[in-house]
C-alpha cells in the first residue's frame, strides 16, 4: 500500500513538472530559449542511463553472446559480491566527500576510517554470539523482537560504527569543523556497509543490489550521523544542555532509529506493516539532509566565495543510482533472458522509482546560509521534496 501511494505521488509530481515547464514555455517571448540544455540536462542524462541498457539488451545480440553460466556465477559469486559492494560504498563516499567544500579533508584519513570500520565489522559477529549465548535473540513475539532490534542489532551495529570515529578523534586532529563529524561518521558507516552488503549480496544474489544501495547503505550513514550530530552540538557549543545529557540522548536516538527501521523488516508477525520502514526511511533521509546542511552552514572555515553546485550533485546521483538500477537489469538479462529482465525492470521501477527520485531531489538541494541551523520539522510535505529550479 505504501509503495502504491508513493508511486501515485511520483505520477502527480511528473504531471506537476510538465505543467511548470509548460507555464515557463508560455511566459517566454523567445520560445527557443526554453530548450536550453541546462533546463533538461538531468532528465536527458537520466534517460540515456536508462534507455541505453534497455536498447542493448532488447535489440542486439549482447544478451546471447555474453550469457552468464551458473558455473561462472557460482565460481565468482564472492568476488562479484565484493566488487559490487565496493562500488556502492565508493559512490556514496564520493557524494559525502564532495560536500566538504570549505576545509577539504585529507583522503588518507577518510580511507583510514573506512578500513578501520571494515575490520571491526568483520568481527561484529562476536558480540552477536555473546548476546545470543545469553538467550537474547530475535523471536516471533513482537515486543521481545522490538527490544532485540533496538538493544541487540541497533546497539551493536551503531557501537561498531562509532568506534572508528572515536579512534580518528583520538589519533588525529582531522576533525576540526562541524561537517567533519558527519563526513567521518558516514565514512565509517560505509566501511560497515561494505562488509554487510558483500555478505548479503553473496547470500541472496545481485538482485538485491538496489535495496542495499538505496535503503540499507543510506540508513547506516543516517544513523551514524545522528550520533555525530550530537558530538557536533557539544564541541561547537550549539546547545545549552550539558554533554552528559546530549551525547546519551543522540546515541540512544541512533540506536532506537536503527532498531525501529529493522524491526518491521525482520519480524514476520508485523511484516504486513513493513511499509512503515519505507516511511521511516524517508523521514531519516530528510533529517540526514538537514544534519549535513546545518553542519556545512556552521563551518568555522565558512567562505562565502565557495558554494555547493546542486546541479552537479544531482547529475552525479542520477548517473550513479540509475546506473546501479540498470546494472542489476543487465545482470538479470545475462543470467536469464531479456523478457525476465524487462519484468524485473518494471518491478524495480515500481519498488524503487520514487525512492531514487526522492534521494536525488532531497540530497542535492542544499541552501548555504552562514551560521544558520534549520530546526528539524517533519510534515506531510516532506514526501514531496523541493527541487531547485534550473533556469
Amino acid at each position: 500500500m505504501v509503495t502504491i501511494v508513493l508511486n501515485i505521488i511520483s505520477f502527480v509530481l511528473i504531471i506537476k513538472w510538465f505543467k511548470n515547464h509548460h507555464k515557463d514555455y508560455k511566459k517566454l517571448e523567445k520560445k527557443l530559449h526554453f530548450f536550453k540544455l541546462n533546463r533538461f540536462k538531468s532528465v536527458i542524462i537520466s534517460l540515456f542511463v536508462i534507455l541505453i541498457p534497455i536498447i542493448i539488451i532488447n535489440f542486439t545480440n549482447f544478451e546471447n553472446t555474453n550469457h552468464i553460466s551458473d558455473e561462472l556465477l557460482l565460481k565468482n559469486k564472492a568476488i562479484f559480491s565484493v566488487i559490487i559492494s565496493f562500488l556502492i560504498s565508493f559512490i556514496w563516499l564520493i557524494y559525502i566527500y564532495r560536500l566538504d567544500i570549505f576545509d577539504k579533508e585529507k583522503k588518507r584519513y577518510i580511507l583510514l576510517i573506512v578500513i578501520i570500520s571494515s575490520i571491526l565489522t568483520s568481527f561484529a559477529e562476536i558480540p552477536y554470539h555473546f548476546i545470543h549465548s545469553l538467550g537474547f535473540t530475535d523471536v516471533e513475539n513482537p515486543i521481545n523482537s522490538f527490544i532485540y532490534s533496538v538493544f541487540g542489532i541497533g546497539l551493536i551495529e551503531e557501537t561498531v560504527k562509532f568506534i572508528p570515529l572515536i579512534i580518528i578523534l583520538w589519533l588525529t586532529k582531522a576533525i576540526d569543523e562541524p561537517y567533519d563529524y558527519i563526513l567521518y561518521a558516514s565514512a565509517s558507516a560505509l566501511g560497515f556497509s561494505f562488509i554487510e552488503n558483500a555478505m548479503y549480496i553473496n547470500q541472496n544474489g545481485i538482485e538485491i543490489i538496489n535495496a542495499r544501495a538505496l535503503y540499507a547503505t543510506v540508513a547506516h550513514m543516517t544513523f551514524s550521523s545522528i550520533i555525530a550530530y550530537g558530538l557536533f552540538l557539544i564541541k561547537f557549543k550549539k546547545t545549552r544542555l550539558p554533554a552528559i545529557i546530549i551525547f546519551p540522548f543522540f546515541y540512544f536516538l541512533a540506536i532506537f532509529s536503527h532498531g525501529f527501521y529493522d524491526f518491521w523488516l525482520i519480524n514476520k508477525s508485523v511484516s504486513m506493516f513493513s511499509g512503515l520502514t519505507t516511511i521511516f526511511f524517508l523521514i531519516t533521509v530528510h533529517i540526514w539532509f538537514s544534519i549535513k546542511n546545518n553542519t556545512i552552514n556552521t563551518s568555522n572555515h565558512y567562505n562565502e566565495l565557495k558554494s555547493l553546485d546542486n546541479d552537479k550533485l544531482k547529475i552525479f546521483l542520477s548517473i550513479s543510482l540509475l546506473s546501479i538500477l540498470m546494472f542489476s537489469y543487465v545482470y538479470v538479462a545475462l543470467k536469464w533472458n531479456s523478457k525476465t529482465a524487462n519484468v524485473f525492470f518494471t518491478k524495480s521501477v515500481f519498488a524503487y522509482g520514487y525512492i531514487i527520485f526522492y534521494i536525488i531531489a532531497t540530497l542535492s538541494n542544499f541552501d548555504l546560509v552562514k551560521g544558520f541551523i534549520k530546526p528539524f520539522k517533519i510534515s506531510f510535505n516532506f514526501l514531496i521534496p523541493k527541487n531547485k529550479k534550473n533556469n
